[in-house]
């Protein structure tokens, strides 16, 4: 199951939703079959709800297609191997702490993909895998998650208009878990840098069948021109201010620390006139959020519109012909065409499971059954919904909230937040419908099976440090 590994599996799974549409319930108590006629409609709508990931995709595609053909980008990439050449471990283990931080103070982890390539590039030109490239990336993020202090989801009762934590979906205070959740955040960096070391141990001692060195077209190769005259700030000022951009627009600084500073500097600009005429509507546009409104935009549409501008910028500060900058954004598009193809299709999956609600008529059954859930079953639902819902908005809405109808002790609700949190983010880790899990394997062609076998351990040790956080917290 090498070749288009993941495919296969996604296949697997949405074959299996099929037969189980014919023997189970959907969430109205009948009987819904899902025929091959409504996969395919499923598989249409996806479109129409997940437009902008697919979008975010390939602009990310396109942006580092430009940045590849950048003598700028190619000069940072070489000078930043060669000073920690000496040193390369620690600027893996330095990486994946940033990542983790990032990810557990801002709650990105998609998002976060658009720094992924250049940092897998650098570790990549270090002579390392791309396990370690991926580890120190894409599970790094996740750990972060995991651990995260500020993680928010879309409230399920006001989908584009309100932000909340986890803790406060539940109904309890929202920094009731801060503890919990740094204590997560520091083991879980911690295995994860021993998991790393280990492996990197191990491929240099030759005890590993699953070493990935060979190298790819998405790999920027090491350049030994002349760079002298090519100066870098101008690229890391770009990387820069996208990160910048990132944290200011799509932190929900109001619901989540009430400031509002940025909501009142957003009303008082967009409310400036000049006798009858609002110049900041008038002029730049009339459609615009304040810094934490950005996500109420939809999740990647000004990201990418940001991502589109500095690719403007980076032509002219690199003096590239425009045609150049056509044809590397298209080439870029194109070898981010696989990681967009099974994002669609692992959506697909969501589209199907959602719109027949068979988790929802299971939860019920259960409840009926039990007369109250218990967290032992709460979890199984957890992990299962999050595999088949790999976007946190529906697994919130067609999982949580029932379960949350279903557990009628309110002394549960702390460890039944934390527990959504941690155990959605750990099958972000190993689950093939994991939206961020297919943009690392896809990116770098890692075989899904392949990866298995690698992070199996890693897996197992973090769920045992979560089990024992969880444990913890219910017996306080």
């Amino acid at each position: 199951m090498k070749k288009h590994g993941l495919f296969k599996v996604l296949l697997i799974i949405l074959g299996l939703l099929v037969i189980l549409s014919f023997f189970v319930p959907g969430r109205q108590g009948t009987v819904s079959y899902l025929g091959i006629g409504s996969v395919l409609l499923n598989s249409v709508q996806v479109f129409y709800y997940f437009f902008d990931t697919a979008v975010f995709l390939f602009v990310v595609g396109g942006f580092y297609g430009v940045l590849s053909r950048s003598d700028a980008y190619k000069k940072l990439l070489d000078t930043i191997a060669a000073k920690v050449k000496s040193n390369s471990k620690k600027f893996v283990f330095i990486v994946t702490v940033i990542f983790a931080i990032l990810s557990s103070l801002t709650g990105f982890t998609m998002s976060l993909f658009i720094f992924v390539p250049f940092v897998m590039s650098i570790i990549l030109l270090l002579g390392y895998d791309k396990l370690v490239a991926i580890s120190s990336t894409i599970v790094a993020i996740v750990v972060g998650y995991i651990g995260g202090l500020f993680v928010t989801l879309r409230d399920p009762s006001s989908y584009s208009t309100s932000f909340v934590t986890f803790e406060e979906f539940v109904g309890v205070d929202k920094f009731v878990n801060t503890f919990p959740k740094l204590i997560l955040l520091i083991l879980g960096i911690v295995l994860l840098i021993y998991f790393i070391n280990k492996h990197i141990n191990d491929t240099e001692t030759k005890k590993v069948k699953y070493e990935l060195n060979d190298s790819n077209d998405l790999k920027i190769s090491e350049v030994k021109d002349n760079y002298k005259n090519i100066k870098l700030w101008p690229i890391i000022t770009v990387l820069s201010i996208i990160l910048v951009l990132l944290i200011l627009g799509y932190v929900p600084w109001s619901s989540l620390f009430d400031i509002t500073i940025f909501s009142d500097f957003h009303t008082w600009l967009t409310s400036l006139k000049i006798g009858d005429f609002e110049v900041f509507n008038s002029i730049i546009t009339s459609i615009s959020y304040a810094f934490g409104d950005w996500g109420q935009l939809g999740n990647y549409m000004v990201i990418c519109a940001i991502l589109l501008v500095f690719v403007l910028i980076i032509k002219f500060v690199s003096k590239m012909k425009f045609d150049d900058i056509i044809d590397s954004f298209i080439d870029g598009m194109k070898k981010m065409l696989p990681v967009a193809v099974l994002t669609t299709f692992s959506l697909t999956v969501l589209v199907c499971a959602y719109n027949n609600g068979f988790i929802e008529y299971l939860i019920t059954s259960a409840t009926n059954a039990m007369g109250s859930l218990n967290i032992v079953m709460a979890s199984v639902f957890n992990i299962f919904g999050s595999l088949l819902y790999p976007d946190i908005y529906y697994t919130a809405y067609g999982v949580y909230t029932p379960l949350l109808s279903a557990i009628t002790d309110e002394s549960l609700y702390q460890v039944l937040a934390l527990n959504f949190q941690t155990l959605n983010g750990l099958v972000m880790l190993i689950g093939p419908t994991s939206l961020i899990l297919i943009a690392g394997l896809t990116y770098l062609d890692v075989p899904y099976t392949t990866w298995l076998k690698y992070i199996w351990r890693f897996i197992l040790m973090l769920f045992i440090l979560i089990f024992v956080v969880l444990m913890i917290i219910a017996l306080i």
